[in-house]
């Protein structure tokens, strides 16, 4: 069967091609309109300025297209009938880091995101790593930021923070990782309402994130994260 595909495709079905992120952003942001959210500042209602933030930002209708390896992306964007196009150069990439996330065997946290932005605010950004320690007989999250300097520790509690705390067993868990890297959620969590944090059996972590749009509809972000060995 896979010598039946088509070159650039898997076995099912899926297309996979790389193109430059800069480019692809400059196209979106034509208009003007994809950095809409930037100035957005915590609050206490967080999540409304979240969804009134996206909901003022002027509508934009994207079509892709991509005739298959080697040919262009093409991307058309429509904003009050004006129409622009761009054809962004694609190339094979490399295959993806597979994390092989576990979806049912992992432990799960849930909690506002401005308490999560909050908190990874507050640590040593100068640390090349944090801890997540997720402490089940109390019901208890510890993230610890590992600097040159100094050691800073942000708690949560259940009864104060966390929304939802399901772990996968009574035992102590306690994972590191790369801070630079987990300092990337700081871009989802002003335009998001929830932070959802799961780490499986292989200490791979995934934080998800959930964003409300307008007439009720969400969208997803996730960021995955290795272990430090």
């Amino acid at each position: 069967m896979t010598n039946n595909m088509p070159p650039g495709y898997d076995i099912d079905g899926t297309v996979r091609f790389g193109i430059s992120v800069t480019t692809l952003l400059n196209c979106l942001n034509m208009f003007g309109t994809a950095g809409g959210t930037t100035g957005l500042n915590p609050s206490e209602d967080g999540e409304k300025d979240a969804s009134n933030v996206l909901a003022s930002t002027p509508i934009t209708a994207v079509k892709l297209s991509y005739d298959g390896i080697g040919s262009r992306l093409n991307i058309i964007l429509e904003e009050n009938g004006v129409v622009t196009t761009c054809g962004i150069p694609t190339f094979e990439p490399d295959p993806p880091v597979d994390f092989d996330f576990d979806d049912i065997n992992h432990t799960k946290l849930a909690m506002r995101s401005k308490w999560l932005e909050e908190g990874l605010r507050d640590l040593d950004a100068t640390s090349d790593r944090v801890v997540f320690r997720i402490i089940p007989t109390l019901r208890h999250l510890q993230i610890t930021s590992l600097g040159t300097v100094e050691t800073l520790d942000i708690n949560y509690s259940q009864n104060d923070v966390l929304e939802e705390f399901v772990p996968l067993s009574d035992q102590t868990l306690e994972v590191s990782y790369n801070f630079t890297h987990v300092l990337y959620v700081l871009r989802a969590c002003p335009i998001s309402v929830k932070a959802t944090i799961c780490v499986d059996t292989k200490d791979f972590m995934r934080i998800q994130f959930l964003s409300e749009f307008v007439d009720q509809r969400y969208m997803f972000s996730e960021y995955s994260f290795a272990p430090i060995v």
